[in-house]
């Protein structure tokens, strides 16, 4: 999937699993203020609950936090399932 290229300049390090899952990707090296794994997958579940309420603006501030803390989400366009099969994320520096 395609990384969200607004973070000017910022660039990704490593892909992040495929549409449907799987965590055997690498994801680059965490920056210093990365949330742990657990936390991450938490909050993409909480922000596409979120976005299938039509809660738009708590979808966008969960992706905006993780980003200020250096993880990056790619959605997979038309997809349908729970947050991690259809959500893959990777982590993201300057």
């Amino acid at each position: 999937p395609a990384a969200d290229r607004r973070g000017g300049g910022r660039r990704a390090l490593s892909n992040g699993p495929p549409p449907g899952g799987g965590s055997s990707e690498d994801r680059g090296k965490p920056p210093p203020n990365a949330p742990l794994n657990d936390e991450i997958e938490r909050l993409i579940q909480d922000r596409n609950d979120a976005r299938r309420r039509s809660d738009f603006g708590r979808a966008d501030a969960i992706r905006d936090d993780l980003k200020k803390r250096g993880v990056v989400l790619s959605d997979e366009k038309g997809g349908h399932g729970n947050g991690l099969m259809v959500t893959s994320w990777r982590y993201w520096h300057d």
